[in-house]
């Protein structure tokens, strides 16, 4: 890459010297008109400063600066003029079709005329996917030099070359272009001090970026992940250059890519890639849902008014996104597909190549949005209900467990698998678990007032262990909001994953000593959904544990199971079996030993209304 950008410049700098030698090859050529005469050979009318006129032999201006048309410019000598230039021409009109290459352009390709005229320029020349519409196309083209690949058949990768453009009028009215045409590799011009400096400065950022995507997806291939890339485009940018003109165009833009850059992770690669379009490069890890949150972060970015000289200017960005590797395996369909997706996507939108994926997310952007709404007012959305924890020796309840469940507009009752990880990228589950925790109090003060025999249970309260860190949330220590709630003693146990009661151990060792003073049981839940570290367990507060349902599968076995109850017997911590759904089930843990259970066979969770209806009718026995 390197050194394709160092023969670049080089050939940068030839091309220059070619122009000024051949009457500025650019200006002469702007506007040259092309016109057949007697003999057959076509005539290339040119026009050049007052100087070249004189010494063309016709009317000058004898160096007046004005242009003047060169009357003596003979049609063989204007032919040996382009023909013999050290890069490649050729005329396109406006439909994309060859009309005219000279000796150079037709070398690259390794074609004659004949095999060049009409030919559609699109299958000769592709612009590394940046150029996706004719107008940006022609508006970059004229703008400076754009890497592309030349390929006579369009299923070759071809080789890299520099391509410009020049706008020439004709006397008819219509418009043809004229592009130059250079092949960095054959350049042998030495690279002279401030060659680089004759770099457009936007052309090693797309070098660059079509760099770190090659290496990105590399990347992706020996660690199995995917890249995402977001091409942004800023809606109605032709109409604003025409308005605001070229230079404060590009100002603006450059505020756009201001506040893009302030969106963005540091490490995502923002890169200008035409006018008023840019590509952004998001490497792992990312997930679809993470990609769409970008997007909609750079389009929010643009919410805020541009101040102008003025008036205020509001702008707006439109988004398409592709995904390797399921959108593509190479960086040019990669590309490709992001511009596909940019086009579907409309004003002010967004859209990924991959429809039914889209579809997806804006379902899960429509869940992540009405959960969020719940969260606000858990009262009105959220409920619990409570199941019941049986002894299974006598078939006596001894105890609850609080069950939280949602209440979906659409799809009615979630269990909290359906909707609390969606909680935990919130960042809400803290919250949430205090409502939890405050509504059971609340409710057990309800049972006390009536006189239910049901305020004699205890209840216990699945949460998660980032309630126990007290750098969290509003920074209230766990202790000290129970004691707020008017907690009484002896009836609540909160059950956390081992895991977490194992981190937290070490850092939060006074706030356990505390909640153990305060009559707050500790349970170590979902034992035997992940390796058992029984040693570091046993140094824990606990009085109770809860094997996962998948421990209900070792049951006719029995060995190991029953090896571990022994040894939480003799820790004397309370082993509950979950997830009792079968007599089979029951009575293998009954012959294991288990003393207590819960699952739909002994009660099903249910509302406060209800479970003192339960509680009535229950057996003594089970």
């Amino acid at each position: 890459m390197l050194h394709w950008r160092l023969e670049a410049s080089r050939a940068l700098g030839r091309a220059q010297e070619c122009r000024d030698t051949v009457v500025c090859a650019d200006e002469m050529l702007k506007n040259a008109r092309p016109r057949p005469t007697s003999d057959g050979v076509t005539q290339i009318d040119t026009y050049g400063t007052g100087a070249m006129a004189g010494d063309g032999g016709g009317e000058n201006t004898q160096g007046n600066g004005k242009q003047t048309r060169v009357q003596s410019l003979p049609a063989p000598l204007s032919r040996l003029v382009v023909e013999q230039a050290p890069f490649g021409l050729v005329l396109v009109d406006d439909a994309g079709r060859v009309r005219w290459a000279n000796a150079g352009f037709r070398a690259l390709l390794e074609l004659d005329e004949e095999e060049l005229m009409g030919r559609p320029v699109d299958g000769l020349i592709r612009y590394s996917g940046f150029l996706h519409d004719r107008h940006d196309e022609w508006v970059a083209l004229e703008e400076g030099w754009e890497p592309a690949r030349l390929a006579a058949d369009p299923q070759d990768d071809g080789h890299l070359v520099l391509v410009s453009a020049t706008p020439v009028e004709r006397e008819q009215g219509d418009r043809l272009r004229l592009l130059s045409v250079i092949d960095p590799g054959e350049s042998s011009a030495a690279l002279e001090p401030g060659a680089w400096q004759r770099l457009p400065v936007r052309l090693p950022n797309v070098w660059l970026f079509e760099d770190r995507l090659e290496h990105a997806l590399e990347r992706a291939d020996r660690t199995e992940g995917c890249v995402g890339l977001i091409m942004l485009r800023l809606d109605g940018h032709a109409a604003l250059r025409e308005t605001l003109g070229a230079a404060a165009f590009e100002a603006l833009a450059g505020r756009v890519e201001q506040r893009l850059a302030r969106t963005l992770r540091r490490e995502d690669s923002l890169v200008k890639l035409r006018p008023g379009c840019w590509g952004v490069l998001i490497e792992p890890p990312l997930t679809p849902g993470g990609l769409q949150a970008t997007v909609m972060r750079c389009l929010e970015a643009m919410e805020p008014p541009f101040r102008q000289e003025t008036h205020p200017t509001l702008l707006t960005l439109s988004a398409g996104v592709a995904i390797y590797p399921e959108d593509g395996e190479l960086p040019s369909q990669l590309l490709s597909s992001a511009e596909t997706a940019l086009e579907r996507a409309g004003p002010s939108g967004h859209a990924f190549f991959d429809e039914a994926l889209r579809h997806h997310l804006d379902a899960q952007l429509a869940f992540r949005q009405r959960l969020q709404d719940a969260l606000l007012n858990p009262e009105a959305h959220f409920r619990l209900l409570y199941q019941p924890l049986i002894a299974l020796d006598s078939g006596r309840c001894l105890g609850l467990e609080a069950l939280l469940r949602w209440h979906h507009p659409t799809l009615g009752p979630l269990l909290p698998a359906d909707f609390l990880p969606v909680v935990n990228e919130l960042g809400e589950q803290v919250r949430l678990d205090r409502w939890v925790i405050a509504t059971v109090i609340a409710q057990h003060a309800a049972w006390q007032a009536e006189g239910s025999p049901l305020a004699e249970l205890d209840v216990a309260v699945n949460v998660d262990d980032d309630l126990l860190d007290q750098a969290v949330f509003d920074r209230r220590p766990l202790d000290l909001f129970l004691r707020q709630q008017g907690l009484e003693r002896g009836w609540l146990s909160l059950e956390l994953g081992q895991q977490g009661l194992i981190e937290h151990a070490a850092s939060q060792t006074h706030l356990l000593r505390r909640l153990e003073r305060l009559g707050v049981g500790l349970v170590a839940n979902d034992i035997g959904a992940a390796p058992l570290d029984l040693p570091r367990l046993s140094t824990l507060p606990i009085s109770r544990i809860k094997l996962n349902p998948r421990m209900i599968d070792s049951l006719e076995r029995g060995g190991v199971l029953e090896a571990l109850l022994r040894c939480f017997q003799a820790l004397g911590v309370e082993v509950v079996l979950i997830g009792i759904e079968t007599l089979a089930q029951l009575e293998a843990a009954r012959a294991l030993g288990v003393s207590l259970g819960q699952g739909n066979l002994l009660g099903t969770p249910q509302a406060p209304a209800d479970l003192a209806g339960w509680w009535e009718a229950r057996p003594t026995t089970a």
